[in-house]
């Protein structure tokens, strides 16, 4: 398909397979704004339910997390923390460091200045990547580092709500991202029939069949900005 044709492409036809072999054929589309904050609520909800289930001291996903917390080391305890403090290292160096802003490419732009002003894009791509990690790394130094003399019982309860906290995160993203494939599964081109009769069926799907709908729906996310760039 050409990149002209796919700056407006917000559906296709999937096969999923397996070993080769096309066991089904879906059609899938981009959610629009009522199911994306369908999506937002239910993964609030998912995050909150295990937010509640690693505090509960009885509870599996409490033992699964922290059963050896008392073996840790100060050492990796610290390290602990700091990794769990990452997705708040990266948002503040996302607010913090200043975006360049990209070249203007002038009007009936050559193929010689179009070639140019691709590579100035990239070039300003991995320059903000580079000073983003290297932000999140000078953070997370210099928060081992306040760690030094902190006792071993507060490393251990600032241990445990770093985990809660990155793990609540994570159960964020993967519920979030989840209902919007479940909600733009179907089993017609038209889009009627849903894949998938509930959300809990496709949450208790196989990772495979997961992995191939996600594969798609992430490809349909590409935008027109990224293809240009």
């Amino acid at each position: 398909m050409s990149r002209i044709a796919q700056l407006f492409r917000w559906h296709t036809k999937v096969e999923v397979k397996e070993g080769g072999k096309v066991l089904e054929t879906v059609f899938i589309r981009l959610v629009g704004d009522t199911e994306f904050q369908e999506a937002r609520t239910v993964a609030l909800k998912q995050s909150k339910l295990m937010r509640i289930a690693m505090r509960d001291k009885s509870a599996d996903e409490h033992q699964a997390n922290f059963s050896d917390i008392d073996s840790l080391t100060s050492d990796e305890l610290t390290q602990g923390i700091a990794y769990g403090e990452i997705p708040d290292y990266r948002d503040e160096a996302l607010l913090t460091l200043v975006e360049k802003v990209p070249p203007e490419m002038p009007d009936n732009a050559t193929l010689e200045q179009q070639e140019e002003h691709e590579t100035a894009l990239g070039e300003i791509k991995a320059e903000r990547a580079k000073n983003i990690a290297e932000f999140i790394e000078k953070k997370a130094e210099e928060r081992k580092a306040e760690l030094v003399n902190v006792d071993i019982d507060q490393l251990r309860e600032q241990y445990v709500h770093a985990v809660i906290n990155i793990r609540c995160s994570e159960e964020f993203t993967r519920s979030f991202r989840e209902y919007q494939i479940y909600k733009g599964t179907f089993y017609d081109s038209k889009f009627k029939k849903l894949a998938f009769d509930s959300f809990e069926e496709f949450d208790g799907a196989a990772p495979q069949l997961k992995s191939q709908l996600m594969v798609a729906y992430i490809n349909l996310e590409l935008t027109g900005e990224d293809l240009k760039n």
